[in-house]
C-alpha cells in the first residue's frame, strides 16, 4: 500500500487507529506503518493510534479529542477543565482527566497526558464538546471542581482554594451550586462533604 494512498483516506483525522485503518483497507500490513514511521511520515501517539508527523495541532480541543481516545473511558477534568472554561487564569501542560481504569501518564509525541481513576459510579457530569466534526467528553465546571476536591483531599482550607486562583466573574457565570451539591450527593462521602461545604463557604464571601 502507498503511502499518498492513506495520507489521502485520514488527512482530516487528529488521531486515526489501526483497527480504523484496517477497516478501510482490508488486508492492510501493519509493518506498514513502522517503515512510514522510520521515514518520519507518522508518529506513534500510544499503543494502536497514530498521527500524521508534523501536523500542526489547532489547539487545545485537539489535544482533549486525543486524551478521549488514547485511554478510555474517561473524561477531560481537574485543572484542564477548569482552564476549558475560565475558571482558572492559565493554561495547563500537562492534558488532565479522570478514567475508570488505574491512573496512568503518558507522555507522547503531542504532549502530556494524566489520568486519575474514579469509580464507575463517579463517571458522570461531564458532556460533548465540537471542534470541526469531532467531539470530545470534558466535565462540566461543578464536576471537575468536585473531580479536583476528592481526588485532592489536601485541598481543605481557605488557603489552598486562594492557590487555586479562580477566576470569581467566570465563577458567577458557570458555576451552579445546586448541581454541584447534586453530584457531591453521588459521591457519598463524609470527608468530601466536609471540605465541599468550606470550599462553598469560600465562593461565598465577599
Amino acid at each position: 500500500m502507498k503511502f499518498a494512498a492513506f495520507q489521502k483516506q485520514f488527512a482530516d483525522l487528529p488521531i486515526v487507529s489501526v483497527v480504523e485503518i484496517e477497516k478501510a483497507f482490508p488486508g492492510f500490513d501493519r509493518n506498514a506503518l513502522t517503515r512510514w514511521q522510520e521515514a518520519g511520515f507518522v508518529e506513534k501517539i500510544r499503543n494502536s493510534l497514530y498521527r500524521f508527523s508534523g501536523k500542526p495541532l489547532s489547539g487545545d480541543a485537539e489535544l482533549f479529542f486525543i486524551a478521549n481516545r488514547i485511554y478510555a473511558p474517561s473524561y477531560v477534568s481537574l485543572q484542564s477543565a477548569l482552564s476549558w472554561h475560565g475558571l482558572i487564569p492559565e493554561g495547563v501542560f500537562t492534558v488532565t482527566s479522570v478514567a475508570t481504569l488505574k491512573t496512568q501518564y503518558f507522555s507522547t509525541p503531542v504532549g502530556n497526558f494524566a489520568y486519575r481513576k474514579i469509580k464507575p459510579a463517579l463517571f458522570f457530569g461531564y458532556h460533548l464538546e465540537s471542534f470541526g466534526a469531532f467531539r470530545f467528553k470534558i466535565a462540566d465546571p461543578a464536576k471537575a471542581l468536585l473531580d479536583l476536591l476528592y481526588l485532592f483531599p489536601n485541598l481543605d482550607s481557605e488557603g489552598h482554594f486562594h492557590e487555586l486562583r479562580l477566576n470569581f466573574q467566570e465563577l458567577d457565570e458557570k458555576f451552579d451550586t445546586t448541581i454541584f451539591k447534586q453530584y457531591l450527593s453521588a459521591f457519598q462521602s463524609k470527608a468530601l462533604e466536609t471540605r465541599a461545604k468550606d470550599f462553598l463557604k469560600f465562593l461565598s464571601k465577599p
